[in-house]
């Protein structure tokens, strides 16, 4: 679950996707996420998501990587090629969830000596209008999990939701829920 947690703030941030709070769960995940317009991405942007999601990346990539800088140093077709492709999986919910699930069980499946694919279904997404109070409802049906799975009496006490982990000093899981409830003040919140 730790690894999960660790590969979805990586898979977020290289992707542009707001997680605004999390549940994770011996057999399945919620994610409450924003996904923000798409805008023009600089080549340094692009870059330093690429090392977010690689950041011990192997002699291959550094390698590669530092081919893909010269190429677009010079804007080379390599470079264009390189820069759509991972433009193709950033800003959209879709390639950020098979990207997240595709990268655990890859981790999930050497580390068990195991092979296939390990989600059953498809994901399910639900559309939530920032109005009234929808996004404080959908955060906490995602933050309660924990309570309802009979895994603790107190969200703050399961390690692994956006909750818990903004009240023990998260500042990505804080923004969040921060931006959920409209402040700027955590103490509010």
């Amino acid at each position: 679950k730790e690894v999960f947690r660790k590969q979805l703030w990586q898979v977020a941030d290289y992707c542009g996707i707001q997680v605004l709070t999390y549940t994770i769960l011996s057999n399945h995940f919620h994610l409450l996420v924003r996904v923000p317009r798409k805008r023009p991405l600089s080549d340094q942007e692009l870059l330093r998501r690429y090392r977010v999601l690689y950041p011990r990346p192997t002699r291959f990539q550094t390698a590669r990587l530092e081919v893909i800088q010269a190429q677009l140093a010079t804007n080379g077709p390599l470079a264009v090629d390189w820069r759509q492709r991972q433009l193709a999986l950033m800003g959209d919910l879709s390639p950020f969830v098979k990207l997240l699930k595709q990268r655990f069980s890859i981790w999930f499946n050497q580390t068990h000596d195991r092979f296939g694919t390990l989600w059953a279904e498809r994901y399910k997404s639900d559309l939530i209008q920032p109005v009234r109070h929808s996004l404080k409802v959908a955060a906490a049906y995602i933050d309660l999990n924990g309570i309802r799975a009979g895994l603790v009496e107190d969200p703050k006490d399961y390690a692994f939701c956006g909750y818990a982990e903004a009240v023990s000093g998260g500042v990505r899981a804080r923004a969040g829920l921060l931006r959920i409830f409209g402040s700027d003040s955590w103490s509010r919140v």
